[in-house]
């Protein structure tokens, strides 16, 4: 971590080195029920050629077209990320399962599923890593492509109190800084990260990170059918005067989990990312913007080393 990232910013970024795509070595399953619909599924993971991405199958559906794991194909959800190929053909809550996958830098993979929500566990993404470290990676023989961030992009939300901003950064990696601040008397208190995201430090330092909601949200998500059949055991609830029957893995365990939400969801822009990521309170929604501004970077850059 380094405190100094703004002032590396202004200074010009590195080609990013070369890695060989990934895949993972083996077969891969998980059980578990979805943090939203509490349906039970099952879950593998599968080897996929270079150049192949992260697909998911629905087992459950006959005939169902694969979904890519594609900023193209995002549906517009509360609180969470949503693929969908056809109006039944769609996953939800992906974004734990994208973030360890390209946290990782786990390429390639098939993704068979037998309901439309991805397990949710206990509201991180440690469960999938810890799986997927156990069958171990394999390098393909096709190089990936990184986007190379040559300016500054931003999206913000409409009233300016989100932003995300991607700017070049110095050394060949993905950098991340995430403020988090919902005011001055939220239960929240603010806290801040700046990150180099390597494979070593997501494992240790990002992929426990739960998902966190406030009390007063966790009532009205009941109302509205989500989430029934979690307790406060299940994922850090906070109340007015802390946290309810749970104990944080870290103090600033909030911001950390922002993190890992933002990493799964880039990860749909289908690319590597060398850059410098900003974020300002930012959620889902922001996330998949700049995913798409990811996504036409990288197809603008290939489109021209193929011109050449």
């Amino acid at each position: 971590m380094h405190s100094d990232f703004e002032t590396r910013n202004r200074k010009r970024p590195q080609t990013p080195p070369t890695r060989r795509q990934n895949t993972i070595a083996g077969r891969v399953e998980f059980r578990g029920r979805g943090m939203f619909h509490g349906i039970q599924t099952t879950l593998a993971l599968l080897p996929a050629e270079a150049d192949t991405g992260i697909v998911f199958r629905r087992t459950d559906l006959p005939n169902s077209p694969p979904i890519r794991a594609s900023c193209d194909l995002i549906a517009k959800e509360p609180r969470r990320t949503v693929l969908a190929a056809t109006k039944d053909a769609r996953v939800e809550t992906v974004e734990h399962l994208m973030s360890a996958l390209a946290g990782l830098q786990v390429d390639n993979c098939i993704i068979e599923i037998d309901a439309p929500e991805v397990p949710g566990f206990d509201g991180s993404c440690r469960p999938f890593c810890d799986e997927i470290l156990t069958a171990g990676k394999i390098p393909l023989d096709v190089n990936a492509r990184p986007v190379v961030v040559d300016g500054l992009h931003m999206v913000q939300s409409h009233n300016r109190a989100q932003t995300l901003v991607l700017r070049p950064y110095l050394y060949s990696c993905l950098a991340m800084t995430y403020h988090l601040d919902y005011g001055r008397h939220a239960p929240v208190p603010p806290q801040t990260m700046s990150a180099e995201i390597s494979p070593e430090f997501f494992y240790s330092d990002i992929s426990a990170a739960r998902t966190f909601v406030l009390e007063s949200e966790s009532s009205t998500l009941r109302k509205m059918g989500y989430g029934k059949h979690l307790t406060a055991q299940d994922l850090v609830v906070v109340g007015n005067d802390g946290i309810l029957d749970n104990t944080l893995r870290w103090p600033d365990e909030a911001v950390r989990h922002k993190i890992l939400d933002c990493i799964g969801d880039l990860a749909l822009a289908g690319t590597t990312l060398s850059g410098h990521v900003t974020a300002y309170r930012s959620g889902h929604h922001l996330n998949h913007e700049l995913a798409r501004t990811v996504s036409t970077l990288s197809k603008g850059q290939r489109s021209g080393r193929a011109a050449a």
